[in-house]
C-alpha cells in the first residue's frame, strides 16, 4: 500500500511538472524567432511621450512626431504632430510656447537608439524606426520591447 501511494504521488508530481512546463511553453510562442546574422544600422528613432505641465518641451505641431498628441501647460489638447519618423518634413525649428508636452503611444525608453552591431529589424522594437549608417529609413522594428525589470537587483 506504501508503495503504491509513493508511486501515484510520483506519477502525480510528473503531471504536474509536465503542465508547468506546457505552460511556460505556451507563454514563450509570441517570442518573435529572429536569425541570428547582424544588420547594419547606424539609429532608430522611437516617438517617446516627453516633456511635461512643469518642464516643456521644444517643438512645434509640424516637427512633432505623427502618432504623439501635444498638450499646454494646462492640459488643452494643442495638435497631432505631423512628422512622420521615415520621412521627416522639412519643418521651422521654432518652440511654438503653447506646447508643454507630448503624449505618445510608446512612453518608456530613450527616444535615440544607437543599435549594438547585431540589432536587425527583427530585432528592432516595434514603434521605433531604424535608419542606415547613412540615415535613410531602413525598416520598423518588429519585436516587443522588454518591460524594465520590477525588482532591480539589490
Amino acid at each position: 500500500m506504501a508503495v503504491h501511494k509513493q508511486v501515484s504521488f510520483l506519477a502525480y508530481l510528473l503531471v504536474v511538472l509536465g503542465l508547468l512546463l506546457l505552460v511556460s511553453a505556451v507563454e514563450h510562442v509570441d517570442a518573435k524567432a529572429c536569425t541570428k546574422e547582424c544588420g547594419n544600422l547606424g539609429y532608430g528613432i522611437c516617438p517617446r511621450s516627453e516633456g511635461s505641465q512643469g518642464n516643456p518641451i521644444c517643438t512645434n505641431c509640424c516637427a512633432g512626431y505623427k502618432g504623439c498628441n501635444y498638450y499646454s501647460a494646462s492640459g488643452t489638447f494643442i495638435c497631432q504632430g505631423q512628422s512622420d519618423p521615415k520621412n521627416p518634413k522639412a519643418c521651422p525649428r521654432n518652440c511654438d510656447p503653447h506646447i508643454a508636452y507630448s503624449k505618445c503611444p510608446r512612453s518608456g525608453g530613450k527616444a535615440l537608439i544607437y543599435p549594438t552591431g547585431c540589432t536587425t529589424c527583427c530585432t528592432g522594437y516595434k514603434g521605433c524606426y531604424y535608419f542606415g549608417k547613412d540615415g535613410k529609413f531602413v525598416c520598423e522594428g518588429e519585436s516587443v520591447e522588454p518591460k524594465a525589470n520590477m525588482y532591480p537587483a539589490m
